[in-house]
C-alpha cells in the first residue's frame, strides 16, 4: 500500500516540527529549511489506550528507500496493550515525501547493464529457492496468505483496500469473485486497470463513497499500520460490509521472531511508512473498538522469505555488486534464517512474522 500524494498546502499547524536538519523557529513553530524535509507531530501516547510510550528504538533511518529524517518508535508500557508506533510521527500533509522512492516508483532497469543482469540472477536464485519450498506445507498456507485465506470460500463481492497493481484481485475474480479495488498510489491503480482490467477507484475509502453494506468481504494486505487514524479507516471499512461480511487485515507482527533476532533492523519497521505497528493483541483491540463481532487472529510465517531478506538488507548495509564475499556471507545467512523463522512459528504460535485479522459485521 502506498499512501495517497498529498496536496501541498503552505499552511503549517502548531505542534509541527522537522525530523531532519536545524528548523527555523518562527512563533513557536518549527518550519522546514528545506522542500524534501518531513513535516512531523509529537505523538508521545498510546493511540489506543492513551498511556505515554517508553522509548523502544532511537535515531531510526529509512534504510529502505532513503526517506529524510530520523525517527524515534514508543511502546506502550500498558501490559494489556503494547502498540509501537512513530514519535514523532509524520503529518497528514507530508507522508507522501516519505513514498517518493517507494518500490512502486522504482525506474525501469536498463536491459545490458550490470546491475540487471545481477538482478535478473538473483531473481533466478529466488526462484528456484521457492521451488525447494513448494515440497513442503508452507508452500499451501503461502498460496492461501497470498488471496487473503479467500481462495476456499464461496465467492462474493469483495474490496481491497490498498489493491496494488490488482494481481490479487485478478485471482480472486478468475476463482468468481466480483472484485473492486482501491488504491491511493495513481501509478498502481492505472497498472490496475491497464494491465489486469480491475476496476480500481484511485483515491481513500472516504473519498470513494461507496454504498452502506455493498461487499460481502474487505481485505487488506499490509495497509493498516500505513494510515494515521485506523479505527476511521476500520470503521469505513464496517459500513460498506453487508451484515455477517468478513474483514480481513494483514500487518507485520511485532511479537514475531524476525523482529526479536534483527531488533531495530527488522524490516518490518519500515520508517516512516509505518506509523503504527501490531500484534495478534492490537490488532483485536481496534477490531473490537469498531464492534466487529467474532473476531480472530493468527500469526504465519508462510512469506517470512522476505522479511528475513530485508532485515538482513538493513542490517549488513548496502552490498556493492563487486562485494562478492560479504553477499555470499548475506546469501548463506538468509536461508539458515528462513528456516529458523519458520521452525519458530511451529514452537511459537505468536511467533509469525505477520498478524492475520479475521472480523465479521
Amino acid at each position: 500500500m502506498v499512501c495517497c500524494v498529498l496536496s501541498r498546502r503552505a499552511e503549517i499547524d502548531t505542534g509541527i516540527s522537522v525530523t531532519t536538519g536545524s528548523p527555523t523557529c518562527v512563533a513557536g513553530i518549527n518550519i522546514p529549511l528545506a522542500n524534501d524535509r518531513i513535516g512531523s507531530r509529537s505523538t508521545p501516547t498510546c493511540y489506543l489506550c492513551k498511556a505515554v510510550g517508553t522509548l523502544l528504538y532511537q535515531d531510526l533511518k529509512d534504510r529502505a528507500f532513503g526517506a529524510p529524517g530520523t525517527w524515534n518508535l514508543k511502546r506502550c508500557p500498558n501490559p494489556s496493550c503494547g502498540l509501537i508506533w512513530l514519535d514523532p510521527m509524520p503529518t497528514e500533509l507530508d507522508i507522501a515525501k516519505a513514498y517518493e522512492r517507494y518500490f512502486t516508483h522504482g525506474g525501469m532497469d536498463h536491459t545490458g547493464s550490470r546491475e540487471a543482469r545481477i538482478k535478473k540472477a538473483k531473481a533466478s536464485l529466488a526462484r528456484l529457492y521457492q521451488l525447494c519450498w513448494r515440497l513442503t506445507p508452507v508452500y499451501s498456507e503461502q498460496q492461501e496468505l497470498e488471496l487473503m485465506y479467500l481462495g476456499g470460500s464461496r465467492p462474493g463481492r469483495v474490496l481491497e483496500v490498498g489493491c496494488g497493481d490488482g494481481q490479487r484481485l485478478a485471482q480472486l475474480r478468475a476463482r468468481g469473485w466480483d472484485v473492486q479495488g482501491l488504491e491511493l498510489d495513481e501509478r498502481a491503480a492505472a497498472q490496475a486497470r491497464s494491465v489486469f482490467g480491475v476496476p480500481v477507484f484511485w483515491g481513500s475509502l472516504d473519498q470513494a463513497a461507496f454504498r452502506d453494506e455493498e461487499f460481502d468481504v474487505v481485505a487488506m494486505n499490509h495497509v493498516l499500520e500505513h494510515v494515521h487514524d485506523p479505527l476511521r479507516l476500520l470503521g469505513e471499512c464496517k459500513r460498506v460490509l453487508k451484515p455477517g461480511g468478513l474483514l480481513v487485515s494483514i500487518t507485520p507482527n511485532t511479537q514475531g521472531w524476525v523482529h526479536r533476532r534483527f531488533g531495530a533492523c527488522w524490516y518490518g519497521l519500515d520508517p516512516p511508512r509505518h506509523l503504527f505497528l501490531f500484534s495478534r493483541k492490537t490488532l483485536e483491540q481496534v477490531a473490537r473498538k469498531c464492534d466487529f463481532r467474532e473476531v480472530r487472529t493468527w500469526t504465519t510465517a508462510a512469506r517470512s522469505v522476505w522479511m528475513v531478506a530485508g532485515s538482513l538488507r538493513i542490517q549488513c548495509g548496502q552490498i556493492l555488486p563487486w562485494d562478492i564475499w560479504p553477499a555470499i556471507k548475506r546469501a548463506i545467512r538468509q536461508p539458515t534464517l528462513h528456516s529458523a523463522a519458520i521452525i519458530a512459528r511451529y514452537r511459537d504460535p505468536e511467533a509469525g512474522d505477520e498478524c492475520v485479522l479475521y472480523a465479521s459485521k
